[in-house]
């Protein structure tokens, strides 16, 4: 509740500091994948795609090879598999005056991850060592409104979300792979698993009624051109920047989901294992047992992933826009993870040629992984088609092994 309030008078304060908005409005904290910086009066989106998939194991190069030779020495790290998957079918935005503007964003939004212990991939001895395995898709619609409050720019993006599909993290319900081996007194082996994975619909009903209550939480984002304003620009031209706060998805009511389905079952069993010299009362208790697929009922409350990030939009060439450098630092807390807190952190480096031809490259390490960007926007008069790839992986060493890649497009129209 105290998370609730202070967002509350937050939202309260930022709206009461409107009256003495006197600049027109500016929406480049809403730009969903975008390199464009104009300011236009009317923006539409059409399939703005992001998509990203990355592993520890194979890279690209091994997919083309007629025998694919897997290196035992790397079962030791473990084996770590990542998804995700957004698509925004449509958004749309425009300004009211010269003081408001407002708009409206759908999305659909999807994310996996598979962290194997390497303990248990190469039989290594530890006692009750985890594996994390989480995944959610959501859907969602946000209204977008953004303001200037005198020098600073705001964006307050509400939204609301529906959970259709979520794997529960092992801390909190049954969730995970235990893996034991343990040769203190005897050999003892054991593999305890036991998914369970909740659905935004009855799996009793065929008709697959929508079971899932909505969510609610808030994007903020805040904009400050600290140089001009401290008078640095104008005793170092080339230190021309401004400052930028963003708050994704801050949390205010979650998502519920009630149905599930479990699989959970054992290998192994928790008394030594004898493989010779075996009596009869070992022949009675089987090394595996299986409860198969079970079906229930139980509240779960989700979140969408939080991130706070600060960053500087740097104009080295005397204010230019031709070339601007963006340092970024933040953190995530994702609850999908066994340990949910991460840091994020990054630098980017972005030429706009005359408003037609922008460039943005980038090293950063984002949702657990390192990934190298580069991205390109044309705009031919009202039309933005904007590219972009990447290479990614867990390991920063890993990168350029091609085992790991994200793409992205989208379509726009403005004016």
């Amino acid at each position: 509740m105290k998370i609730k309030s202070l967002i509350l008078i937050i939202l309260f304060l930022v709206q009461s500091f409107c009256v003495f908005a006197k600049e027109a409005p500016s929406d480049k904290n809403n730009k969903k994948n975008s390199l464009s910086t104009q300011d236009k009066s009317f923006e539409m989106g059409l399939m703005l795609l992001n998509v990203d998939f990355t592993n520890s194991f194979l890279s690209m190069s091994d997919f083309f090879k007629e025998v694919i030779v897997i290196d035992l020495d790397k079962l030791a790290d473990g084996f770590k598999m990542n998804f995700g998957l957004s698509a925004t079918p449509i958004y749309f935005k425009f300004k009211i005056n010269e003081v408001w503007g407002l708009g409206l964003s759908t999305d659909i939004s999807a994310a996996g991850i598979l962290n194997i212990s390497g303990n248990m991939l190469s039989l290594n001895e530890a006692v009750k060592d985890n594996s994390d395995i989480g995944g959610a898709v959501f859907s969602s619609v946000a209204l977008i409104s953004f303001f200037d409050v005198q020098k600073f720019k705001v964006n307050i993006n509400p939204s609301l979300f529906f959970t259709l599909a979520y794997i529960t993290p092992p801390k909190n319900t049954p969730s995970s792979v235990v893996y034991t081996l343990d040769y203190s007194d005897g050999t003892v082996m054991c593999i305890d698993y036991s998914t369970r994975i909740y659905t935004g619909y009855s799996l009793e009903d065929k008709k697959l009624s929508l079971t899932s209550n909505m969510g609610l939480d808030f994007t903020v984002g805040f904009e400050y051109p600290i140089a001009k304003e401290i008078g640095l620009t104008d005793t170092l031209p080339f230190l021309d920047f401004d400052i930028s706060l963003d708050l994704i998805n801050i949390p205010f009511i979650p998502s519920t989901m009630t149905d599930y389905m479990q699989v959970k079952g054992r290998i192994g069993k928790d008394n030594p294992i004898k493989l010779i010299n075996k009596d009869d009362e070992d022949d009675d208790e089987s090394l595996f047992s299986s409860d198969g697929i079970v079906k229930g009922e139980k509240v779960v409350q989700v979140y969408r992933p939080f991130k706070m990030i600060v960053r500087a939009d740097w104009r080295p060439l005397f204010g230019s826009k031709l070339l601007t450098v963006t340092p970024v630092i933040g953190f995530c807390n994702n609850e999908l993870y066994y340990d949910p807190f991460s840091l994020e952190v990054g630098l980017y480096a972005g030429l706009n040629i005359g408003g037609i031809f922008l460039i943005k490259a980038g090293y950063n390490y984002t949702d657990r992984m390192f990934v190298n960007s580069l991205g390109f926007a044309f705009i031919i008069k009202t039309c933005e088609i904007d590219i972009g790839f990447d290479l990614r992986s867990q390991k920063a060493a890993q990168v350029w092994s091609g085992s790991g890649f994200g793409v992205n497009f989208g379509l726009k129209f403005g004016w």
